[in-house]
């Protein structure tokens, strides 16, 4: 690496097509980018203490960008200084002492802006948008180029969204580009609040004054392909839902198959072929020293005379459980189990596990201590031995074990005591396998080892480690294909041959889906480089030096002085692919729960053009709420089912308004009411009988049922009558109309959601 690095450099300073992006302009706008033929990482600025011209130039600096209200009177600030991973920045803050509105920016030492943050306390910034987010797209334009001058530019827009009812912002995404190149590593974010159409933040994410290569390539994509083939493969495993394999839920799990890449990073640089497997590199200076970083509790009366069937039936359970000694004995001697001599101490409880089948399992836990007295004459003053284990009380299996490992670091002397390890790591497998076989042999065979590594050092001879313990980690396989959630994991000493570290994690109720017919992993290959983000780009490669500590004269010093980072652009062939599951049956790109991705549209319409007349269907639109589909169809009837669907998109949850009736059917004026009012929690006030009149003159044509709901409607202004004066409560909704009725409701929700 050193060596590379030297190479860049005396490139850079021999090369004459050194060109900047930008030409300097004479006010002052710093030049955002250098382009060459060679990367060359820039060293960050040596940051210093601050000093208060520094502070005025920086204040000053701001005030020119943007405007500070007079009535923003209160200023402060902090400074934040800098490590080897970060810069060191200004952040100042104007306060309104009379309501605590603010103004907050952050700046580096060069005075680019690097975020901007405002909060008015007198402005409503939460309902119902009164702007589309493409009204308001100028708006986040506009406020770039005046913070950010030097980046606007060099911008490409990506992609627009809503934050949520409750925050009322439009999110603008901003990458940068070079060459017409996309650059994503460098970024711009900027919020728009949808009422008020101010901008209340920015972030700007930018490295500057690095140099960028030039956009020619060396490579075509196709032959980057070739080379990415070369150098990762996909593969085939079974995936599960997450959040269900975590919930503790019993119930049948599927394992779905899925094909995904070998690497979880990878590049080719478009010039050199290069193949890259990180974006972050460490390099040390000090060759001696490198190393690779790589349970019912229910209160209810009966008769104290009597057994229930529920409490036979846990009785009749306890008839299986082994005692509390023989658990004991299937730890102390078992043989193959390490445990210090000078643990002297053993205590067990039997602990009961219930699903939410309410089938119970029984566990006798069992704690092992040293409890010696401390000689500190001896120097016996730190280490304590100790064990843990869980054993089957059922089956006397064991279930889990673990134990702690004498030092061979002798204190009092300060030198480590050499050991003889008897045991490699082939012989240590061999001791560890027989042991499963015996404790959870149906497990053990459909089980493959994946990885086996060094797990603890024993000593050092001269800072070169004689490591002692073997790790052995075992994944669960299906059909000859590993099922990542479940597995073993056991550790065995090389110097005693004992087993000090046993676990497995295993689900009896999964449902594989069957391999057969899977397409090969080449094939899955070329599925996987067809998708999106499989593209050119420019990245930052970020470089870690350490310096190992220098002779100095001060007692005191920080750590992050030791270490340097550096960036470096390069143009590289990436596939940034997400999600990264391919079907092995179809080539299909799937999300992580197992279904078919497909990349989210906003809502756009063929037949919603009036912007004016149309304004709430849109507006829903730019809040992610709407129906799939090219067409809107505005006099379409809506169901319940739709209706519930818009709400969840909202974020109020599902409910499936069983008293409504069918959820696909055909939903009218007076069960809209209801399902408004049971989301608003007034459902119990609405049932209430003989209190409520709606003026409408035709009251009589409401159901009873429903009288109290429309009544409320009414009162919250969910729902008006026509000109007449006629509620109409049989009338089906349409789409177009429920769009209007949705709005109200969220008024409605915002105004009283303190109260209920």
């Amino acid at each position: 690496m050193q060596k590379f690095l030297a190479v860049l450099l005396s490139g850079a300073i021999l090369s004459s097509n050194i060109v900047l992006a930008d030409p300097v302009l004479s006010s002052g706008n710093e030049s955002t980018a250098v382009t060459s033929e060679a990367a060359v990482p820039i060293s960050a600025k040596v940051d210093t203490s601050p000093t208060d011209q520094e502070l005025e130039k920086a204040i000053l600096a701001v005030k020119k960008k943007i405007t500070i209200p007079k009535e923003y009177s209160e200023f402060d600030y902090y400074y934040s200084y800098g490590n080897s991973y970060q810069n060191s920045s200004w952040n100042l803050t104007w306060r309104n002492p009379e309501n605590g509105s603010y103004i907050r920016v952050a700046c580096d030492l060069n005075n680019h802006i690097v975020s901007y943050n405002s909060n008015d306390y007198t402005a409503k910034v939460t309902g119902i948008p009164n702007y589309l987010k493409k009204e308001l797209k100028s708006k986040a334009d506009d406020f770039i180029k005046k913070i950010a001058p030097e980046v606007y530019n060099h911008l490409a827009f990506v992609d627009s969204s809503y934050q949520g009812i409750y925050s009322g912002n439009y999110i603008y995404t901003y990458h940068r580009t070079e060459n017409g190149i996309p650059f994503p590593d460098n970024t711009v974010t900027v919020r728009v609040n949808s009422l008020t159409g101010e901008v209340n933040y920015a972030n700007i994410n930018w490295l500057y004054d690095t140099l960028v290569p030039s956009g020619k390539t060396q490579l075509s994509k196709e032959e980057a392909s070739k080379i990415l083939k070369e150098n990762m493969t996909m593969n085939l495993v079974y995936r599960s839902d997450y959040s269900r394999i975590y919930s503790g839920d019993s119930d049948t799990i599927r394992a779905y198959l899925v094909y995904e890449p070998s690497k979880n990073y990878i590049s080719v640089d478009a010039k050199t072929g290069q193949v890259y497997n990180s974006k972050y590199q460490w390099v040390s200076m000090d060759d001696s020293n490198k190393e690779a970083v790589d349970e019912d509790t229910s209160d209810k009366s009966m008769d104290s005379g009597k057994l229930t069937e529920e409490e036979i039936k846990k009785i009749e359970e306890l008839k299986y459980i082994i005692s509390k000694d023989k658990a004991i004995k299937a730890i102390t001697e078992n043989k193959a189990l390490y445990i210090d001599k000078n643990i002297n101490t053993i205590t067990a409880n039997l602990m009961k596990y219930t699903n939410s089948k309410n089938d119970s399992n029984y566990v006798w836990q069992i704690r092992m201590n040293d409890t010696r007295p401390i000689d500190y004459e001896k120097g016996f003053d730190y280490y304590r031995a100790y064990a843990y284990a869980n054993v089957d009380a059922k089956t006397g299996k064991i279930l889990s074990f673990y134990s702690s490992l004498n030092s061979n670091y002798d204190d009092i002397n300060q030198k480590w005591n050499e050991v003889e390890i008897n045991y490699d790591k082939e012989q240590a497998r061999e001791i560890l396998e027989k042991f499963l076989k015996a404790q959870i042999k149906d497990r053990f065979e459909n089980s493959k080892l994946v990885e086996d590594r060094h797990d603890y050092v024993a000593y050092y001879i001269d800072k070169t480690p004689v490591y002692g313990g073997y790790r052995y980690d075992y994944q669960r396989v299906n059909e000859g294909v590993i099922y990542p959630y479940n597995g073993i994991y056991g550790a065995v000493d090389g110097v005693t041959g004992k087993i000090y570290n046993y676990s497995s994690n295993w689900n009896d109720n999964i449902k594989f889906e069957s391999p057969k017919n899977a397409m090969t992993p080449e094939e899955a290959l070329d599925h996987y480089l067809s998708k999106d983000g499989y593209e050119l780009r420019y990245e930052i490669n970020e470089v870690t030096t350490y310096h190992p500590d220098p002779v100095r004269e001060e007692r005191y010093y920080d750590p992050s002085d030791v270490y340097t980072t550096e960036h470096e652009i390069r143009l590289v062939y990436t596939p940034d692919i997400s999600p990264y599951f391919i079907s092995p049956f179809t080539g299909e790109q799937l999300n992580y729960d197992g279904s078919v991705y497909s990349k989210t549209k906003p809502y756009e319409y063929k037949d919603i053009t009036d912007i004016e007349k149309n304004r709430p269907i849109l507006l829903l639109s730019d809040m992610n709420i709407g129906f799939e589909g090219e067409y809107f169809y505005p006099t379409k009837e809506i169901t319940i089912a739709e209706v519930n669907m818009l709400l969840e998109k909202l974020g109020y949850g599902y409910s499936t308004e069983q008293n409504l009736g069918d959820v696909n059917s055909k939903i009218n004026k007076e069960k809209i009411a209801q399902l408004f009012i049971n989301r608003l929690g007034f459902e119990k006030i609405s049932k209430l009988q003989g209190i409520y009149q709606t003026g409408y003159k035709d009251q009589h044509l409401i159901d009873t049922d429903y009288l109290g709901a429309v009544a409320l409607a009414k009162g919250l202004g969910l729902i008006t009558a026509d000109e007449r004066n006629n509620f109409n409560p049989k009338n089906n909704i349409t789409r177009e109309e429920a769009i209007h009725l949705i709005l109200n409701f969220i008024e409605a929700q915002q105004t009283n959601r303190y109260y209920y």
